[in-house]
């Protein structure tokens, strides 16, 4: 497994209409666990989406996002990066806030190599066992 880290920092009062965003540049794999970080201050009023391409991936259910106020969580996942470009682009918004606020993520990604199944030969028993 690889580890990745990012964070975005999202300015006051930016709309949901236009969010800010980072990318995150990953390998090819299966994000299998993720945590994200929104310090004491953010009050719910920051958000913030992570896609792969033009696909949302988390949170999983499309047009939801994350928020938090000094709430740190660790969730599961099984996102399958499978085409390049392997870019995370994290999405941030926050309508009405006064102040700019940081989100940090981490993200444990499984390697493709890893995942692959043992062929059908390598698995066989030599002949005469």
């Amino acid at each position: 497994m690889v580890w990745y880290r990012g964070s975005i920092t999202v300015p006051a009062s930016t709309a949901r209409a236009a969010p800010v965003t980072a990318e995150l540049a990953v390998s090819q794999g299966t994000i299998s666990l993720f945590y994200r970080l929104f310090p004491k201050g953010c009050a719910g009023q920051v958000s913030m989406q992570v896609f792969s391409q033009t696909r949302q991936v988390l949170p999983t259910t499309p047009g939801q996002a994350y928020v938090g106020d000094g709430s740190e969580v660790l969730g599961d996942s099984s996102i399958v990066l499978d085409e390049p470009p392997y870019i995370l682009e994290l999405r941030g918004w926050s309508p009405g806030t006064t102040y700019a606020h940081t989100i940090y993520v981490e993200f444990y990604l499984a390697q493709a190599a890893a995942l692959m199944p043992v062929p059908l030969e390598a698995r066989r028993l030599p002949v005469g066992l």
